[in-house]
This record gives structure tokens, C-alpha cells and sequence, in this order.
């Protein structure tokens, strides 16, 4: 299924792109924001035969970041956009036990959505104020983070996953050129990833510790609520 779901997305995001590079005027445009994520769950067992194991995961919250997105306006009322993102939250983990010893670890992931999204203008808008609001799928690849002593987590392949959004927001336009966006987004994407150390073995605080060479399997979920806001730059 997510293999299909691919092939669907895939050829979306190559023609908006030629869209893009085909129009001129002013009805694309370009916007960079400043996000704040409320909350994204990290599982480090989930795929454990212990339902309670399994369902037990770190909250991490509070994840502020950088987003870009290009909108191409394909009627006067309907919006094509494509956008991306680099997410990462990290955390001290004190509960780690590696033979017998408690160890403080930093764990964590990054993710990068390549979201295609399709926006509606709402029929309240105005000439300053432009609301809107929106959907679609994305595509997001990412890597658990995890590092302590001298060694460090190794993807094992390239983990990805798949996901839907949904938005409101609106723009105010200073002038024909530039504009404030405001945005709120939700989504709820789960990604499998899939590690191992870097190294056999690790020294931490001057006692040396053997690693398992296994895969490790582990999962994020960012199912918070996204706020942005940014400029808009018109063509």
C-alpha cells in the first residue's frame, strides 16, 4: 500500500514542480516560516511482544524549526502547494541500561516532510486579507538520533513514511510583492526507522561497554498541532 501510494504522490509533485518553473506573473509564490510543533511521540520498542512495552514512548514536545513552501495558483480560487521542512527534538534519556548500568544517553530523531498540499480561498477573503484552507499527502524520511560515549546511531536504510495534513491560515498583503502568513497545520505521520551503532563497543566515563550488532527498530509520531508564521514573496 505504501508502495502505491508513491507512484500517486510522486507524479503530483513532478508537475506542480514544472508548473513552477513554466509560470510567470504573479500567481506563485514563495514563503519561509517560523514553526512551532506542540508535541511528537519517539517509541524505542515498538515492536516489542509486551503490549505495555510497546505502547510506551518519550513525549517530545515544544519543537521549533524553519519551513519553506512554493504555491502556484491554478485558478483564482484554488492553490497548489509544495513544501518542506527539517524537524529534529532531541532529549536526555536517563533510563538507559547497558549491562547492568545506568547510563545517560541523548536520544531523538529528525524528519523531513515533502508535503503537496491543495488550498481553497475562502469567499470572505479581502483585498489585505487573504484566508484559506487546505490538504494533502506528504512523503517524510527521517533517522532515530542517538549518541553517547564515542558511538552513534547508523541508519540501517532509509527509513520513510506517509501521512496527511490539513490547514487554515491566512495571508496579509503589505503590498503586491509581499505578504505576513499565519498558518496553522495538523498532521499525524508515523515513521518506522531502523538503526544500529556505529561502533561495538563504547567508553563512557572511562568504563568500556559491548554493543549489539542487531537492527534496532524504532518509531516517531509527530501528531501535534503546527504554527507558523512567515513571509510570502510573490512572482
Amino acid at each position: 500500500m505504501k508502495q502505491n501510494f508513491y507512484y500517486i504522490l510522486l507524479p503530483f509533485i513532478i508537475l506542480t514542480s514544472i508548473n513552477f518553473a513554466q509560470y510567470n506573473g504573479n500567481s506563485y509564490n514563495f514563503s519561509v516560516s517560523f514553526n512551532y510543533t506542540t508535541t511528537s511521540k519517539l517509541y524505542l520498542q515498538p515492536n516489542s511482544s509486551d503490549k505495555a512495552i510497546r505502547s510506551e514512548y518519550e513525549s517530545l514536545d515544544g519543537i521549533y524549526n524553519l519551513s519553506f513552501e512554493f504555491r502556484y495558483s491554478v485558478f483564482e480560487f484554488m492553490i497548489v502547494g509544495i513544501g518542506s521542512e527539517f524537524i529534529q527534538k532531541t532529549y536526555t534519556n536517563s533510563k538507559f541500561i547497558l549491562e547492568g548500568d545506568r547510563l545517560e544517553i541523548k536520544d531523538g530523531y529528525y524528519l523531513i516532510p515533502v508535503e503537496l498540499s491543495i488550498y481553497y480561498l475562502l469567499p470572505f477573503s479581502t483585498e489585505k486579507f487573504k484566508f484559506f484552507m487546505g490538504g494533502g499527502g506528504g512523503l517524510y524520511f527521517g533517522k532515530h538520533l542517538r549518541e553517547f560515549g564515542n558511538v552513534s546511531f547508523n541508519s540501517a536504510n532509509v527509513s520513510t513514511g506517509y501521512g496527511i495534513n490539513v490547514s487554515v491560515g491566512m495571508d496579509y498583503l503589505i503590498n503586491e510583492l509581499i505578504s505576513i502568513r499565519g498558518q496553522m497545520r495538523f498532521r499525524d505521520p508515523e515513521l518506522v526507522m531502523k538503526s544500529k551503532y556505529s561502533d561495538s563497543s563504547v567508553n563512557y566515563k572511562n568504563k568500556s561497554y559491548s554493543l549489539p550488532d542487531n537492527v534496532f527498530t524504532t518509531k516517531v509520531n509527530v501528531d501535534g498541532i503546527t504554527f507558523s508564521i512567515g513571509l510570502t514573496f510573490s512572482m
